[in-house]
């Protein structure tokens, strides 16, 4: 006889490569702790800095390129509300300092920047930005290199969501591509091949809507099964109607 008393196993479910996926998380400067991005408004507070912005869970796919590759690759396996905290050494992350991109340039060349120079400046020769590192003897040590390269980054992540549903999978995709409006604003139908959406008028002002709206287009092609058609639709609404 059967044991009717066993229960049906419970799979959890975990991130895997090409899942959508909405986390929290914060990239520190392990050398220093300096705080580099976060999506958590109650980090920015306990750092003193001034808060602004929207600060929210962000959509993260695992595979794809939206963050760093090791970020991205930490979060496979990962399930709904898991933590972990990590490194990401530099030729992972932004890649080593590179010494040939620290130039000593005469004080003179300088003389059309604004503000005084100081060890810290961040300035722009010859279409490059650099930070000044030394001052001496009428000239000025300037670091080229990215502000990241030769840094570990101290990461911290917890997953809020993976993103099965297909609308969901839809707003998601939206709100990352035009996050400046609501994205309950954008209207929605789909078929088994084709999203057709509506787009408000306050996101058709945005200066680079038109970039986004192909952008959003290879996503949703990309990222939601099936699809093979994207339709946007462009709503104007006379001031002051519902």
């Amino acid at each position: 006889m059967s044991d009717k008393s066993a229960e049906p196993e419970i799979v959890q479910q975990v991130i895997k490569e090409g899942d959508l996926v909405l986390a929290d998380y914060t990239i520190r400067i392990k050398e220093t702790g300096e705080l580099i991005e976060t999506t958590m408004e109650s980090v920015v507070k306990e750092e003193g800095l001034q808060v602004s912005g929207k600060f929210e869970p962000r959509l993260i796919i695992p595979g794809r390129g939206l963050m760093l590759k090791a970020f991205e690759e930490r979060l496979i396996g990962m399930a709904p509300g898991e933590e972990k905290r990590f490194e990401i050494p530099p030729e992972k992350a932004f890649g080593p300092r590179d010494p040939s991109k620290i130039k000593v340039i005469p004080l003179r060349r300088l003389r059309d920047v604004e503000g005084p120079i100081v060890i810290g400046t961040r300035l722009v020769v010859d279409g490059k930005e650099g930070v000044v590192r030394s001052i001496g003897s009428g000239r000025v040590q300037v670091d080229f290199n990215p502000y990241l390269a030769g840094k570990t980054l101290d990461c911290y992540v917890k997953v809020t969501k993976i993103l099965t549903d297909k609308l969901e999978k839809i707003k998601a995709l939206i709100h990352y591509r035009i996050p400046d409006v609501e994205v309950e604003k954008f209207k929605v139908k789909t078929t088994k091949s084709s999203i057709t959406i509506s787009v408000p008028d306050e996101a058709m002002l945005l200066p680079t809507i038109q970039v986004s709206k192909r952008a959003l287009a290879r996503d949703l092609m990309e990222y939601i099964e099936g699809i093979e058609k994207v339709v946007f639709n462009e709503v104007f609404t006379k001031l002051g109607s519902q």
